[in-house]
């Protein structure tokens, strides 16, 4: 029973959990994330360490939003609204009397990669999540990078246009969200929007849709030419591309189509980014939560 750690990974649709145990997750589940108040998001985490209390000696968090890891101090919740400059770790410890470390998604999902996945033995790497958004993680000299504010690998919030009024449309959160894909393709096969899933953009593709591909190539070119930017600004050694719509495949393999067409149509001599698909999947934020943990408490 020592050592055993309970992991939450708190999204703006689920949160994930598991009990930790020697190197392996020993049960896994998610419920919905209450969106509506802290109190509600409580009672759910409440709910699902009750069933583990006698077997875990502390907590592991993963959340949106930024995070002094340290402190526990959050400046925000980022999709969670309701969290707004309060110390996280202190109402967690209230609510499970118990250790806890938190760290930001994105980060997590860095610190993941680095510990177990396509980073390991990385100096310098970048992770890009894909999902309702664009998180992601930076390793720099081989530690995590969290920048002055906090706010480092956020490229949710990476602009994609001049105008001077804010636009979510032209934010790469929302531009690289697996929502607008899946959006813009049940527009245009004029299908209700909830109708169409990551997996149904792929059966169109595989079945010879010419419209999909079209938006699909256009949406990995929209992420390529990011990654372009961001080579030229951190100059990782490699990128990985994880979130739910990695797990095909396909998506890594055209990402790395619309980059070589870019660096093709380019005067330029670009260093050529280096990207690769998450070995850890919907793992990479437990196991950077769990990493966290040990870092914080100095465990091995």
């Amino acid at each position: 029973m020592k050592n055993k750690i309970l992991v939450f990974d708190i999204g703006g649709s689920f949160i994930k959990f598991s009990l930790y145990f020697q190197g392996e997750f020993m049960s896994k589940g998610k419920v919905k994330t209450p969106l509506d108040s802290l109190e509600n998001l409580l009672v759910a985490l409440k709910q699902i360490h009750n069933q583990f209390m006698d077997d875990c000696e502390g907590i592991a968090v993963s959340m949106p939003g930024i995070v002094n890891s340290a402190s526990g101090h959050m400046v925000h919740g980022g999709s969670l609204r309701y969290i707004n400059d309060i110390n996280m770790i202190e109402i967690f410890k209230e609510a499970f009397h118990k250790p806890v470390a938190i760290e930001n998604d994105g980060k997590c999902a860095a610190l993941g990669e680095a510990w177990r996945g396509s980073l390991q033995g990385i100096t310098d790497g970048v992770v890009l999540v894909v999902g309702t958004g664009m998180g992601g993680g930076i390793i720099s000299q081989g530690k995590l990078l969290k920048g002055h504010h906090l706010s480092a690998g956020e490229f949710s919030f990476i602009r994609t246009n001049n105008e001077y009024a804010d636009n979510v449309d032209y934010l790469l959160g929302m531009q690289g969200s697996s929502f607008v894909l899946t959006k813009t393709v049940a527009k245009a096969k004029g299908l209700p929007a909830d109708s169409i899933t990551g997996e149904k953009v792929f059966k169109f593709i595989e079945e010879g849709d010419r419209t999909v591909q079209t938006i699909f190539q256009e949406y990995c070119r929209n992420i390529a030419t990011q990654i372009i930017n961001l080579q030229s600004i951190l100059d990782p050694e490699k990128f990985v591309i994880g979130g739910g719509i990695s797990e095909n495949p396909l998506f890594v393999i055209t990402i790395r189509e619309e980059l070589e067409k870019l660096y093709m149509d380019s005067i330029y001599n670009f260093v050529r980014a280096d990207i690769e698909q998450s070995k850890l999947g919907n793992e990479a934020n437990l196991l950077g939560a769990i990493y966290n943990y040990k870092q914080s408490y100095h465990l091995e």
